[in-house]
């Protein structure tokens, strides 16, 4: 939209009000040139982050926040005559370059600053994308106490077809903006979906004008330019209100304008969230008591008015491109992963059943390779420069000399108060204590990452963790840490499969589990089978569903698992973490690393065995004839024996592991039957 005085009622706002300075509006973003033209006269203050380090600002998010905030501070007769010129602003630095802008909780320490100065309003310029929508605990209690305080937080909701969620838009109270193409239909890359209903709003996102750091102007698109439209209107009617008398209330103002947007129709109809805004209608209920509900009649002529489901859309739609992320529920799409090669040559290890094998040859491995590892965290310098300058600023802040640099602890401190530190670290992965990765978190889940790798950290300084799974992609580049070892940086996009525990409670937890269910499946059974009979008795003219249908379970699992079968469990699966040969690129140690990181099937055959007098054996594994399609699945085979009666057959158990992705997943039931000896 080359002109948002064409949006209706934006005319009228003008001529209401350009502004007012008791409303404070906050903008968090980088760092905006405020000498630019069009700020010339604006009461505009701009503030770095104290949690940010001496990083230079990037000459993108310079940009960004230049273009943005010109929408709303613009000043009258400039190239770019903002909509709340008058309003005060306070200009939050809080992601200067990719790796700070990724920061949660730089984002919660931005919108906490922004309340302590007063802040009303507060821009969110980020969209830290989700496959949940759910959010660190930082940045949930940041938005919390925005709510409490009578303050908005307005965001975009992110420019990835639908293929994510980006918080803080969805979170529920935070105002989240779609873009609107300048016909009027949604950008055929706006997110939608669910996480977004009852608090969001589309706004112009396609040729808004702002300023560029070099003095110019340019026109954006996207939801990051339709948002800050939201946020001067808001600002703008929010002032209106203000100097007619009342108390300023941008609550209201979100509400209201949420409640009379206009229902989006034709092309792209289905990627609206929340409605297109209406200036007019906001203003008649603000300012000339028209009731909201009576724009129900002119919202339901405007859909009588939009083309039938099956019509073409008017404008083509370009595909999506390819996305480093996964698919929410509300996104429908097919994964077709690579050809793999015949995994019965590749991955032979015949050493693992006992077998001699001269010479003993390792496969190759083509990289980048998947890895799911089982291991330790810890934390090196890489030299001696890095080291001193960690040694410095921690004995500063901690009041001690050299030294602490090899506390744990004392590091875990540091970095949470300085996050963007993590960075800097060379995070070590070991297996039986011998350094085997360097792990390097990338994407835009990377401070995720590595704030789970401090997390980590902390729980092995404790003693609460004693075991830690990572899987990610094993790259062709190495790191060299400060002794001179050199390791192999492991890649890791986000936190799924980064795990810490103990063996003991994973023992414990995963006996309980299996147990209860040998129990609830034991309820369904009884109450199924007396269903059916009351249904054959002719007591009952309900029909008998396959949902009445109770769960098949084996009975020897509804004894509680005794001390003896919890140590056996705990046992084996030491034996997997510090026993069994550790090459997590491989594929058939990948699916033995999972079966022992889920620990469920396992606890299954153990506590089945053992209560019917069986001892462990064994474990094996071999390729799964039961493979899926395009998948790459093991068996992993656990054998008992009886010790009393040795002429009995011994008993085995088996499960499916596929591992053609990075995590690895279970695959089916665990099967049980008599071996051949």
């Amino acid at each position: 939209m080359p002109d948002l005085n064409t949006l209706p009622g934006v005319l009228r706002l003008r001529a209401l009000t350009q502004g007012d300075p008791r409303v404070l509006t906050a903008v968090i973003d980088g760092t905006p040139v405020i000498d630019h033209p069009a700020f010339d006269g604006a009461d505009v203050t701009s503030v770095r982050g104290y949690w940010l380090d001496d990083r230079e600002n990037s000459e993108g998010s310079t940009g960004h926040a230049t273009h943005i905030t010109s929408v709303i501070f613009g000043q009258p007769g400039s190239e770019v005559p903002g909509l709340a010129p008058r309003a005060r602003g306070l200009f939050i630095a809080s992601g200067v370059d990719e790796d700070s802008s990724e920061s949660e909780i730089g984002i919660a320490r931005a919108i906490e600053y922004a309340l302590s100065q007063g802040a009303q309003i507060i821009h969110c310029a980020f969209c830290h994308p989700s496959q949940t929508g759910a959010t660190q605990s930082w940045l949930t209690d940041a938005v919390r106490k925005a709510e409490e305080a009578g303050a908005i937080i307005v965001a975009p909701a992110g420019n990835d077809y639908g293929e994510n969620w980006c918080s803080p838009a969805a979170m529920p109270t935070v105002l989240a903006v779609g873009a609107l193409a300048d016909d009027g239909a949604p950008m055929h890359f706006t997110n939608f979906g669910s996480r977004y209903d009852g608090h969001s709003i589309m706004g112009p996102g396609e040729n808004v004008l702002g300023a560029k750091p070099d003095g110019t102007v340019v026109n954006q698109k996207g939801t990051s330019v339709s948002a800050p439209v939201l946020t001067a209107l808001i600002t703008a009617i929010t002032s209106a209100l203000v100097q007619a008398g009342h108390a300023p209330n941008p609550q209201l103002v979100r509400n209201v304008l949420i409640a009379t947007a206009r229902p989006c129709t034709g092309s792209g109809a289905g990627r609206c969230i929340g409605g297109e805004v209406a200036v007019d209608r906001a203003l008649q209920v603000l300012f000339d008591g028209v009731p909201i509900a009576s724009f129900a009649a002119d919202n339901a002529r405007i859909l009588a008015l939009q083309p039938a489901p099956n019509a073409p859309s008017v404008i083509p739609e370009p595909p999506a491109p390819d996305s480093q992320y996964q698919f929410p529920p509300h996104s429908s799409a097919t994964h077709h992963p690579e050809v793999l090669p015949d995994p019965r040559e590749v991955y032979l290890r015949e050493e693992r059943r006992g077998v001699a094998v001269s010479p003993s040859v390792e496969p190759s491995i083509m990289y980048p390779a998947r890895t799911f590892a089982i291991g330790t965290i810890g934390y090196d310098f890489g030299d001696e420069i890095t080291r001193d300058s960690f040694n410095e600023a921690m004995g500063g802040r901690y009041g001690v000399g050299t030294g602490i640099t090899n506390d744990p602890q004392a590091m875990v401190d540091y970095l949470d108060v300085n996050p963007a530190e993590a960075r800097r670290l060379i995070w070590v992965f070991s297996i039986n204590d011998e350094p085997r990765f360097a792990i390097t978190p990338v994407g835009p889940y990377a401070s995720d990452v590595y704030d789970m790798l401090a997390a980590l950290l902390q729980g092995q300084a404790n003693g609460s963790i004693s075991v830690v799974s990572m899987p990610g992609s094993a790259e062709p580049g190495m790191s060299t840490l400060l002794d001179g070892t050199v390791i192999r940086n492991l890649h890791r996009n986000g936190l799924r499969g980064i795990y810490g525990w103990h063996a003991a409670n994973l023992a414990e937890q995963c006996l309980a589990a299996v147990h209860g269910d040998a129990l609830k499946g034991l309820e369904q059974g009884i109450a199924a089978k007396a269903k059916a009979e009351s249904i054959a008795a002719g007591a009952d003219d309900e029909v008998f569903g396959i949902d009445e249908v109770g769960t098949d379970f084996w009975t020897r699992l509804q004894t509680a698992p005794s001390p003896e079968v919890q140590l056996a469990v705990q046992d084996f699966l030491e034996e997997i973490y510090f026993r069994a040969p550790q090459d997590p690129s491989v594929s058939v140690e990948r699916a033995l690393n999972l079966a022992a990181t889920n620990g469920y099937q396992i606890a299954m055959a153990f506590l089945d065995a053992l209560n019917a007098g069986f001892q462990y054996q064994r474990y094996d594994t071999e390729y799964s004839p039961f493979s899926r399609v395009g998948g790459n699945c093991w068996e992993v085979i656990l054998r008992f024996k009886d010790p009393v009666h040795p002429t009995r057959g011994a008993r085995e158990y088996r499960f499916t592991i596929d591992v053609a992705d990075t995590l690895p997943v279970a695959v089916g039931r665990v099967r049980r039957w008599a071996a051949v000896r």
